[in-house]
């Protein structure tokens, strides 16, 4: 699993929305990101609890304020020379942070410091921004030549920075400090329009909302009391005010994103958030710049394409100038223009560069392990057993099936559902240079409908499908595991999946015996369903099970994944740190015993699939009645699965 760091300046929010837009995007993918800031937490909201996590750190100063958010050059100029008087001890922290946590790649937007960190660590750094602290330092202190030292050290570092990614509502100078530099789509916060929305708040569906924020960095001299009374509907914002019957106060922690996107106006400051998630919902932005802040000159120029703005020469404008203002924007009659974000695609091209940077000279596969309810990618080297990056995603395709005839059914709507979601994952895949293989399991191996989607990967996502025999998915399983085996051990590897589980016996000299039952985990659900007593159907396996016996009992791939990461309340998901540890009969049985106690909260924060407890509750009883059978105490935890046994294969048929 790789492990992104990102590194965000305090400067302002509209760093934090959009990098927490990007981690969004590689949650998607199944990268882990940690959140260097210190920022507050609900800016974060949407990322995936089990793939990210945050610690309050700051690491830049960004510009202090005077009032209506002057720059305040005094101020900035000592936050300034403070930090980097403390410059080895944030250094020597993120050092250490760096290597415990095994990070892979830093993301920074757009402190300096971690790209020395970076170099300390050995780990490539990436920056992102649509302007870099040079610019803005120069711009505010051209005439301080004390400050030179200071600035041609943020210099010399942005200089090491590998990779620089320049977003737009930028220039070349305002990104001029770094040697690789690639431009990029909008990266911004997004929320699709809520029709709800207005009616929470109490809002008439009809009514024009006008949303007003001037960032994250305080407020701007306005009157307020003009200004409401010349709109013609609903005024927003996060300001105490009284006797406005018109207006509305929301928290501070409220999601702006999707306030955006159902506002008519946006009344706001310059700045990279709110004029980028304004843009991409086609709202009319109303702005009035602040003095002497180096960012507005890219910011509004950024903007000039954008046709459904206004500049106002002044904040405390009388009633009847603001009902001019609000009667031209809500009475726009030119050609609207959305420019939509690119989030996914900024995600895709960073993941493209980190790979080509670290692995240029090797041979990657890809490989998309298709089961019965979910898909498991490895990215590989070919050759090697550990792979680069794991991932998976829930499809799905086995929940609701039907036997017609013999023949597994599947609804045209699951299909469909089934299409979208793995389109949306493999287009991360995409520009990796890899070759590309989709390996079927499972239900695939019972519906014809399933395998015409072999030519659905082939053309599309040109990648080599391949349905696998009973036998041939067993011995991926044990390839998996086999590096858990101790010299002179014999081991039980057992692969629990949707519709199958496979069994494999390894001895030391090894001979390797194998089987295969037509019984998973979305089998023993439908069986239940339809009235049959889950005791009835484990006892009905038991009678294909040969009496094995044997050192240890290793369990391959998610169904053990996950339910690890319960048993050892693991609050997040880092499952290379699970791979090889112990499961006890005893912590399953007592993890048995919650579930029908009906204490389902307990376990619900660690449940990867908290919807799923069904699920989770088949695989404990499964997993218990397994071990009995084998007469052991325990098992082994693989999280590798089929798809890093598949890579191993290629291998050894590239070198016959």
């Amino acid at each position: 699993m790789l492990k992104f760091a990102f590194y965000i300046s305090h400067h302002g929010f509209g760093h934090t929305t959009r990098m927490a837009a990007l981690a969004k995007k590689f949650n998607e993918f199944g990268i882990f990101v940690y959140i260097r800031s210190a920022k507050p937490d609900y800016l974060f909201q949407d990322l995936n609890p089990h793939l990210y996590e945050k610690e309050d750190t700051i690491c830049d100063v960004g510009v202090k304020h005077k009032a209506n958010l002057e720059p305040d050059k005094a101020a900035t100029r000592l936050a300034l020379l403070q930090l980097m008087g403390k410059r080895q001890e944030i250094i020597d922290r993120e050092v250490d942070f760096l290597r415990k946590e095994k990070v892979d790649l830093i993301i920074t937007d757009i402190p300096w410091l971690p790209v020395e960190a970076g170099t300390y660590a050995e780990i490539p750094v990436f920056a992102i921004s649509n302007f870099d602290w040079i610019f803005i330092y120069d711009k505010l202190f051209g005439k301080q030549t004390d400050l030179k030292p200071v600035l041609n050290t943020i210099f010399g570092l942005y200089q090491r920075v590998d990779y620089a990614f320049r977003l737009p509502l930028s220039s070349t100078k305002s990104m001029g400090s770094f040697r690789k530099i690639e431009k990029t789509g909008l990266l911004a916060a997004y929320k699709p329009p809520n029709p709800e929305l207005k009616k929470a708040l109490g809002i008439d569906s009809q009514s024009p909302v006008l949303t007003c924020s001037f960032g994250g960095e305080g407020e701007m001299n306005l009157n307020w009391k003009n200004m409401c009374s010349a709109f013609p509907g609903t005024v927003i914002s996060t300001r105490e005010l009284k006797e406005i019957p018109n207006y509305i106060q929301i928290p501070s922690d409220f999601d702006f994103s999707s306030l955006i996107s159902i506002s008519d106006i946006l009344l706001t400051k310059p700045g990279y958030g709110s004029f980028a998630e304004a843009i991409q919902s086609g709202t009319f932005l109303i702005y009035y710049p602040r003095k002497d802040y180096p960012e507005e000159e890219v910011l509004i120029k950024g903007i000039s394409s954008y046709p459904q703005k206004i500049q106002l020469p002044e904040l405390n404008l009388s009633v009847s100038e603001w009902k001019n203002v609000f009667h031209t924007a809500l009475t726009f009659s030119g050609q609207r223009k959305i420019i939509p974000n690119r989030n996914k695609q900024v995600a895709s091209l960073i993941l493209q560069r980190y790979i080509e940077l670290h692995y240029s000279q090797k041979k990657l596969n890809s490989i998309f392990d298709i089961g019965s309810n979910n898909l498991n990618y490895a990215l590989c080297e070919a050759g090697k057993s550990v792979p680069v990056h794991t991932a998976q995603i829930k499809t799905g395709i086995g929940r609701e099936y039907k036997i017609v005839k013999g023949t597994v059914r599947i609804k045209r709507e699951a299909i469909k559902r089934f299409k979208s979601l793995v389109s949306n994952f493999m287009a991360y895949d995409q520009n990796i240079p890899s070759s590309k293989f989709v390996i079927a399991t499972g239900i695939h191996r019972q519906s014809p409908q399933l395998q015409q989607l072999s030519e659905w990967f082939n053309k599309k996502w040109k990648a080599k499908y391949r349905l696998l025999k009973e036998g041939e998915e067993a011995e991926l399983a044990y390839l998996a595991a086999k590096d858990l085996i101790p010299d002179k051990q014999s081991a039980i590897i057992i692969d629990i999946g949707g519709f199958s589980t496979q069994f494999i016996y390894s001895e030391p000299d090894s001979n390797i015996d194998r089987m295969s039952i037509p019984i998973g985990l979305l089998t023993i659900r439908k069986t239940v369903q339809e009235g049959k007593k889950l005791n009835n159907v484990l006892d009905k396996i038991a009678k294909s099970i040969p009496f094995w016996k044997a050192d240890m009992i290793i369990c391959v791939g998610l169904t053990a994944t996950f339910l690890a990461k319960i048993v050892k309340r693991s609050r997040y998901y880092r499952p290379d740190e699970l791979n090889g540890c112990r499961i006890s009969l005893k912590e399953l049985r007592t993890l048995k015993d919650i579930l029908e106690s009906g204490k389902n909260e307990e376990i619900a924060n660690y449940a990867m699939e908290p919807e799923s407890l069904d699920i989770l509750y088949y695989s404990i009883q499964y997993y218990i009645f397994l071990l009995d059978r084998l007469q052991s105490s325990g098992f082994l935890v693989c999280y590798y699965g089929i798809a890093t046994g598949y890579n191993q294969k290629l291998n050894k048929i590239n070198k016959r």
